[in-house]
Formats: structure tokens, sequence, C-alpha cells
């Protein structure tokens, strides 16, 4: 018998990351790389959806429910968002 439970992919911020907000927006500095990235209330809000760990479906969710969006081009930006994100180091996907 098969116990094994698929979860989807979860989404997490990494801990090498200072924020602030200056003037209504969220400016991040990746502590290894160095490198400075600021976002527009679209990425703020994700960035602070992500205080604690999401699948996409998840984040989208949201998303939709606070910005007016359809669900497909929510999921396909919120994706890129997060596959970049990804690769600067600031976010980690757990695929387990």
């Amino acid at each position: 018998m098969n116990d094994t439970v698929t979860t989807a992919p979860v989404y997490a911020r990494t801990a090498d990351v200072i924020e602030a907000d200056v003037g209504g927006e969220v400016v991040l500095l990746h502590t290894q790389s160095w490198q400075y990235f600021e976002f527009d209330n679209v990425g703020a809000a994700i960035w602070s959806l992500l205080s604690e760990p999401r699948s996409l479906d998840s984040l989208v969710e949201s998303l939709i429910a606070r910005f007016e969006v359809d669900r497909e081009r929510c999921t396909q930006e919120t994706k890129g968002f997060l596959d970049e994100m990804t690769a600067q180091g600031l976010v980690t996907l757990d695929t387990r």
C-alpha cells in the first residue's frame, strides 16, 4: 500500500534578505550577493504573502482576491516572478 501524499511545491523567503518599506514600496538587500531589489505593489504583495511558506495556488488565490486580474494571467505572471526570485536567491522552492 502506498501512503505517499503528493503536495504542491512550496515557496518560502530565504533568510539572506534584509527588507525595508520605502515610500510604500518594498526594497530588499540580498546579504549574500549584496544585490538590491525594489518591488512594485504586486511584488510587495507577493513578498508579504511569503511571510509564511505558500504554494503557487495559494498565492494566486490571495492575489486574485486583492487585484483585478484573471486566474490564468495571475498564475503565469506570479510563476514568472517566483522563478526570478528563486534564481536571485530571494526565495526557495521546496518540492518535497
